[in-house]
């Protein structure tokens, strides 16, 4: 079959080419893909696998054969996964049942494959903090993927969202997805004067995270799931002592599966994807046939949002 694989000769560049079909566990649906989405995360971590490699987390496509011990979803029906060995970018796919979500009707499959790990990292992790309603949530990158998720979940969980960007231009895409104030700022200057929060929601560390933490409130909880600027942030020790109980904690979305299955996060998505009210902000969707230009672009900041493949 064709599967995305590691470029021999430049790792960390994707490319189609061969591979066998997967051998399925007692537990894992056949799936033939259908659309696939681009993760950050994983194209990154492409630079560190072997040539040759399989990768890809996010896909939606058909039961080809159901999990042989009888769990999950009959064979036709329309799915959409996390795949937690990264290997999902193929024709076909073995997919554990617990990462597995049914897609309702009127939900495409392009709208679906957007969803699984950067709308579970921002609802898992979006649920780490309490009593959100009415108080103030930062979120920082929030042009991206998870950012634009996590501007939305946190208004729906009646937060008031003040979102952390880049550059100007990105204004509108956050604004559109629920941020009440917006930081223009890639070192994050100002975010402790829009401060308390009651949740930060931070994908970028370094100067940025060094920024927010002051403000934190007591009661409330830093999460932090990603690195994009760096990897390491200041942490004032005395704001912390002063706040009596506030944390800092990290987030890996492979920890919160063993948490709350993937599958249960997924219906609870593709519920309000159903009836409008989340929406992945899919800003360019290409065939996988050009999977090798369009990823270059992605970690060069070109799209922002998500991305989406189709497979013919």
């Amino acid at each position: 079959m064709k599967a995305a694989l590691i470029e021999p000769e430049a790792p960390g560049v994707v490319t189609l080419g061969r591979a066998s079909v997967p051998q399925c566990n007692s537990d894992e649906a056949l799936v033939r893909v259908r659309a696939i989405s681009f993760n950050r995360g994983e194209l990154a971590m492409g630079r560190f696998k072997p040539a040759g490699s399989r990768i890809g987390w996010d896909i939606a496509g058909v039961v080809e054969r159901r999990a042989a011990d009888g769990t999950g979803p009959d064979e036709g029906a329309r799915v959409v996964g996390f795949l937690p060995r990264a290997n999902g970018w193929a024709e076909l796919a073995a997919a554990p049942v617990p990462y597995l979500s049914v897609i309702p009707k009127g939900v495409t499959d392009q709208t679906a494959a957007a969803l699984p790990v950067a709308g579970l990292t921002a609802l898992y992790g979006l649920e780490r903090g309490s009593r959100q309603l009415a108080q103030r949530v930062l979120v920082t990158g929030a042009s991206g993927g998870v950012g634009l998720f996590a501007c939305q979940l946190a208004k729906a969980m009646g937060a008031e969202v003040v979102a952390q960007i880049r550059k100007p231009e990105q204004e509108d895409i956050v604004r559109r997805a629920g941020a009440d104030q917006v930081v223009v700022d890639e070192a994050g200057a100002g975010l402790a004067e829009r401060g308390p929060y009651r949740v930060i929601f931070d994908g970028v560390g370094g100067a940025v995270l060094s920024q927010a933490l002051p403000a934190l409130a007591g009661g409330g909880v830093a999460v932090v799931y990603g690195v994009t600027a760096k990897d390491s942030a200041e942490l004032g020790l005395l704001p912390l002592l002063l706040s009596g109980d506030a944390a800092v904690q990290g987030f890996n979305l492979y920890h919160e599966a063993r948490v709350e299955a993937p599958t249960r996060g997924l219906d609870r998505l593709l519920t309000l994807v159903s009836a409008g009210r989340l929406d992945p902000f899919i800003s360019h969707t290409a065939d996988w046939t050009q999977i090798g230009s369009v990823a270059a672009d992605f970690l060069a900041r070109k799209h922002h949002g998500k991305v989406v493949l189709t497979l013919d």
